[in-house]
């Protein structure tokens, strides 16, 4: 369930990481229809402890049959509550393209990671999207019909109330980016410090993003350690990814059966 959050913090409130318009000079300025609205902190918290104490971590088991996880392993997201469940590979399977099971309430999130090196937003184009921060990630969502962006920061993931008008826009310049899978695989933007990069991505790989930012913030502004944070996530992330271009005539790589099921 989404909940709103707790607390004084506002999306201007912590200069530099998150406001766009502070780092250009410009005045942070308070969006009209934007209330904070955080993603379920379980979530969040089972992410970064498995950051942040690996040596600590108990047996994981699948969530469909008790099984014993691996380290590495499946995920699946229930849209309608934003639960991410982590699944062995035998139920993994019951949830590929085709399969009856898999059109339930449940989608597998894909495990492609493709960085955009050459999509390098204007700030014309992100402020015709209404999105007043550096970090973002923005997704479709079947339950809402609709786009929806959230902000990572301190308070959690906050969803944006405005209505990216500038959307359609730019999947029209950038058609790449109508190929985002329903629910399971996000748009993620960061232009923090400088930075100008985009990134097609799984969606729990931007539940992992807010928990650790969420976990390291200190003060106002979120301090050394969570820029070092982002550093290191956004550095492994392209060593990760496959790089891609978004030349129109691009077609996306094969991801495998059960990867293009966006099943309702």
């Amino acid at each position: 369930m989404v909940r709103r959050s707790v607390g004084s913090w506002r999306p201007e409130s912590a200069p530099g990481l998150l406001s766009w318009r502070e780092e250009a000079g410009r005045p942070g300025e308070q969006q009209p229809g934007q209330a904070p609205v955080a993603l379920p902190l379980g979530a969040l918290r089972r992410f970064v402890s498995r950051e942040g104490q690996p040596q600590r971590r108990p047996l994981e088991r699948c969530e469909l049959c008790s099984a014993l996880l691996l380290p590495t392993h499946r995920h699946l997201l229930a849209p309608e509550r934003r639960q991410v469940l982590c699944v062995c590979d035998p139920c993994a399977l019951l949830f590929r393209a085709g399969s009856q099971a898999g059109q339930g309430q449940y989608r597998l999130i894909p495990e492609r990671y493709r960085w955009l090196r050459d999509l390098e937003l204007t700030d014309a184009e992100w402020e015709a999207l209404g999105l007043p921060v550096n970090l973002v990630y923005l997704f479709y969502s079947s339950p809402a019909g609709r786009m929806l962006a959230f902000y990572p920061g301190p308070a959690g993931a906050t969803e944006s109330l405005l209505d990216l008008d500038g959307w359609q826009g730019l999947v029209a310049r950038y058609p790449l980016l109508g190929e985002l899978l329903p629910d399971v695989e996000a748009l993620l933007v960061n232009r923090v410090r400088g930075a100008r990069e985009t990134y097609l991505v799984p969606i729990d790989v931007c539940y992992r993003l807010t928990g650790l930012i969420r976990a390291c913030w200190r003060g106002l502004s979120g301090g050394l350690e969570v820029e070092q944070v982002l550093r290191t996530f956004f550095a492994e992330l392209q060593e990760q990814a496959e790089i891609v271009t978004t030349a129109a005539g691009r077609a996306a790589p094969d991801l495998g059966e059960g990867e293009h099921d966006t099943g309702s």
